[in-house]
């Protein structure tokens, strides 16, 4: 069969690759199965208000199971308001749960989302961005190509993501590069341990 009738690939709305294995974009719709299918999931992450499930979504959920796609839901709430109106509708817990499925090879290749792919997919994005010892300016930078605002709201959030990460033990390769383990040990906001609850500057 040829391209032409199989139709175009069309990726999800603000669609990205953040690092190898781990992508992000909007609410996947029918147009952007044969997409996703080609990039191998096997996670999708929805930072939504609703899971996904045979009732809200039959064709998300059906085209999940038939290629083996595991349906992870961390509950979050609508993206509210525009500009400096604009609420924050994610909470720190929620953002340490879609971390911990994004640093762990396995759940790769894993697609996180929100219902747009703007406000609430780069908050959670910022703070991995936080997490890899990225400056300020340049998460704010990431997060307006996605949003084309960043109210002080945002920008709080942000800057204020303080945390206990769950280091999983076969974590992704791209996490901290070139660091020494005292340098990630000594993370100025961010405290990351492993599963024996050592801190990650212990462990051997």
């Amino acid at each position: 069969m040829t391209q032409d009738k199989l139709g175009p690939l069309v990726p999800p709305l603000r669609f990205a690759a953040l690092q190898p294995r781990l992508y992000r974009g909007s609410y996947p719709r029918q147009i952007n199965y044969r997409f996703l299918k080609r990039l191998g999931l096997k996670y999708i992450v929805s930072l939504t208000p609703d899971p996904i499930t045979p009732e809200n979504d039959k064709e998300f959920y059906e085209f999940a199971q038939e290629n083996n796609i595991q349906l992870v839901h961390i509950e979050c709430g609508k993206e509210g308001g525009k500009r400096k109106k604009r609420g924050v509708p994610i909470g720190y817990s929620a953002v340490v749960k879609a971390l911990e499925l994004m640093i762990n090879v396995d759940y790769s290749p894993l697609y996180v989302h929100c219902l747009n792919g703007g406000q609430v997919s780069s908050l959670a994005i910022a703070c991995l961005r936080k997490l890899s010892f990225w400056s300020s300016v340049t998460i704010f930078n990431e997060f307006l190509v996605y949003t084309n605002s960043i109210n002080l709201h945002d920008r709080t959030f942000i800057e204020n993501f303080i945390a206990e990460i769950n280091v999983p033990e076969h974590k992704v390769n791209w996490i901290w590069t070139g660091l020494s383990k005292d340098i990630i040990g000594s993370h100025p906001t961010l405290k990351f341990v492993n599963t024996n609850d050592k801190k990650y500057s212990d462990i051997s």
